[in-house]
């Protein structure tokens, strides 16, 4: 059975993935760097986590979106893959959307798949002598990544709640799960 397309949600993750490729290319005086591997722009992953609340499809094409405005931005290869490795936690708390699991569940389940792969990508690329790092890799890949990775999760996933709170409200997403 051929489902049929949403229009509105389509256009809605056009406009995601525009501001998706938009904030790393645009907006790198919001951006933190930690050499060797680690970047932070604020608001990079927001487009991402309200994609979550509209389909796992949405979440896959805007983390693509992303992914595509790091490599535009001209920063060093592990912080785009970093990047595509996002896909990951977006599938799958998109998934915990539909199946209507709770916001702050869903933020935790994503910020720790999302601090283990970015971390896992910057390991394998120091491990592979793709990126230069001073130091052990344990440390930069686990601590420096990892935890910089959730912090960073857990600033964009408050700001993603309130805009998509904002968004519920104006009937553009369908209602939020509960928070706990």
């Amino acid at each position: 059975m051929k489902k049929a397309l949403n229009t509105k949600n389509m256009v809605i993750t056009a406009l995601l993935i525009a501001f998706g490729i938009i904030i790393p290319t645009a907006f790198g005086f919001l951006r933190v760097i930690l050499p060797p591997a680690f970047t932070a722009t604020l608001t990079a992953h927001v487009p991402v986590f309200i994609a979550m609340f509209i389909s796992p499809m949405s979440a896959i094409f805007t983390a693509i979106g992303t992914t595509i405005g790091f490599w535009f931005s001209g920063l060093d290869p592990v912080v785009v893959v970093r990047a595509a490795s996002h896909i990951v936690f977006a599938v799958v708390g998109a998934y915990m959307v539909q199946k209507k699991f709770n916001i702050l569940l869903t933020g935790v389940v994503t910020a720790l798949l999302h601090a283990a792969f970015e971390a896992l990508t910057v390991y394998v690329f120091l491990a592979l002598g793709w990126t230069q790092g001073s130091g052990s890799f344990v440390s930069i890949a686990f601590y420096t990544t990892g935890i910089g990775t959730l912090i960073h999760h857990a600033i964009d996933y408050i700001i993603a709640i309130v805009l998509l709170k904002a968004l519920s409200k104006t009937g553009a997403i369908k209602a939020l799960p509960n928070w706990f």
